[in-house]
């Protein structure tokens, strides 16, 4: 019968010391994953007057459709369309000397920006707490109309959202 072999003091002391250090080894630092910070934009200036055929379309601060612009008036009112037709905007005025002689807002349809899509026609009344009638200015070649109202989340249209909107548009 062979003898088994004795371990010496080295080896004892030396498989002592790593379990005792692999206890006190610092744990790995747990792994981080970037995170993208957001800026926040300022919001859009508002511009008074734009170049012939273009718009700037501001609604809560997000911008919309600059283009492209069609405007007509050969039945009457002057109608503006701006952008894409089905999320586009249109604003329906009408010109002095259609009716009364002041330029009014007949209607406004905003199809979706900043997630919120909205409309106002003159033919329906607003309820006062839904915001204002929208107001018309022409300055040189540019139609301004500004307004607030009660709009719908894009993404929940159950969803009621109070929104402020400016569009300044020059016909081409």
């Amino acid at each position: 019968m062979r003898a088994k072999p004795v371990p010496t003091p080295f080896v004892l002391l030396a498989t002592a010391m790593a379990g005792i250090l692999s206890g006190c080894a610092q744990p790995a630092p747990p792994e981080t994953t970037p995170t993208a910070t957001s800026v926040a934009q300022p919001p859009p200036v508002q511009l008074d007057a734009v170049p012939a055929g273009t718009a700037q379309v501001v609604v809560n601060g997000a911008t919309g459709p600059t283009g492209p612009v069609q405007c007509d008036d050969d039945a009457g009112p002057l109608t503006i369309s701006i952008g894409d037709s089905s999320l586009g905007v249109t604003v329906i005025i009408d010109e002095p000397g259609d009716e009364d002689g002041v330029a009014a807002v007949r209607s406004v349809t905003i199809g979706d920006v900043g997630g919120v899509a909205l409309a106002y026609s003159s033919d329906v009344p607003l309820p006062a707490a839904t915001g204002r009638e929208p107001t018309v200015l022409r300055n040189d070649a540019t139609w301004i109309v500004t307004g607030s109202g009660s709009g719908t989340d894009s993404a929940d249209p159950a969803r009621i959202v109070d929104s402020s909107y400016r569009i300044a548009v020059a016909c081409p």
